[in-house]
């Protein structure tokens, strides 16, 4: 297979490129989910569900009987219905949903398809035959334990920056409480303090949700660089990767949420209208997302190739080779459209820091 030269690419590229890669590897890419979380989600229901009134019926179903709103979805309604979820064999299992079955999915399932994504979005980049989802399968679990382990850090690390944060907001509402109010402190009165104080807590919370956001994209490209070997960790060359690319891939991962988030609800509000709210069609909808999780794998994997293309030149043996190979008069070699989506910004070769 011919390798094609690697650029930068601009946000609207990296997702087309991601959805042309989802379209052509569709069936290795649902095998890898399907055998990775197929039995997670499986045991999720069987652990949780508990059949009610209101959820063997379809809504349409329900609407035409007669009943509300309040009826189908209300808070009393829910747990005179289902009395289950105050029965301790109930609890027990959401213990066991909880301290077993999540970090087995957080810690192993999820990194051993996201290494799998990241070999073959390597190999179709670099123009190499694609391996097997087999292949792919074993590629990844050879890393297991240090792919589990740097997620494991990286997972501590937010969680400690999620608390910290949380603390320096509560902090100020304490401040703000024993002190009476921001408007005394501002020298404001009546109601112009309290729209002043809300404006606060406004900011406070935006800005603590774009420090989050922040950190989080500076280091979540870890886990390529242990995947392909190139460290044990990788939240250091993580943070060096992405250190002029956080806006754009801010803005990509905004788009991309859009996108996936509207279409997986406009799908669960059609699947909860005819199939109801049974163990079917909680099954239907876990198999809808686990076919939708690739294009949330994919992005991630192109956008990270690319962040290699900018700053440590890869794939550039590739575009020298093929600029080599390559005559000037052949016109076998299209050339590819104008894309008003690429980012036209040289790559770096500059390795120093």
């Amino acid at each position: 297979m011919q390798s094609t030269p690697l650029r930068p690419m601009g946000i609207g590229r990296i997702l087309d490129r991601s959805f042309q890669l989802y379209r052509k590897h569709f069936v290795a890419l649902t095998l890898i989910m399907l055998i990775l979380f197929g039995p997670f989600y499986l045991l999720q229901h069987l652990l949780m569900y508990q059949e009610t009134a209101s959820s063997s019926a379809s809504i349409l179903d329900q609407i035409r009987s007669g009943k509300s709103l309040e009826d189908m979805f209300g808070a009393d309604s829910y747990l005179q219905s289902n009395p289950a979820a105050q029965d301790p064999e109930f609890i027990w299992r959401a213990l066991l949903l909880m301290i077993v079955l999540v970090p087995i999915m957080l810690l192993g399932l999820f990194p051993a398809s996201m290494a799998s994504v990241v070999h073959l979005v390597k190999a179709n980049l670099l123009g190499e035959e694609t391996p097997k989802v087999g292949q792919l399968l074993k590629k990844s679990f050879r890393r297991f334990w240090p792919l589990a382990g740097s997620t494991f850090l990286y997972g501590l690390i937010m969680f400690g920056l999620y608390i910290g944060l949380a603390i320096v907001i509560v902090i100020f509402a304490i401040v703000f409480a024993l002190g009476g109010s921001f408007s005394s402190a501002v020298g404001g009165s009546g109601g112009g303090g309290m729209v002043l104080t809300i404006l606060f807590f406004i900011l406070l919370g935006l800005g603590s949700l774009f420090a989050f956001a922040y950190f989080c994209i500076r280091w979540s490209y870890y886990l390529p660089f242990v995947a392909l070997e190139e460290e044990s960790i990788g939240l250091g060359r993580s943070w060096k990767l992405t250190r002029s690319s956080f806006w754009r891939l801010l803005g990509m991962y905004v788009v991309l949420t859009l996108i996936l988030y509207l279409f997986l609800a406009v799908i669960q509000l059609i699947i909860a209208a005819v199939f109801g709210l049974g163990l079917w069609a909680q099954l239907l909808q876990s198999l809808i997302s686990i076919l939708v999780m690739p294009l949330w794998y994919l992005p991630y994997a192109v956008s990270f190739f690319d962040l290699k293309v900018r700053n440590e030149g890869f794939g550039l043996e590739a575009m020298i080779e093929h600029t080599i190979s390559s005559s000037p008069y052949d016109k076998s070699e299209e050339l590819e459209p104008f894309d008003p989506f690429d980012d036209p910004q040289p790559i770096n070769l500059d390795k120093k820091e």
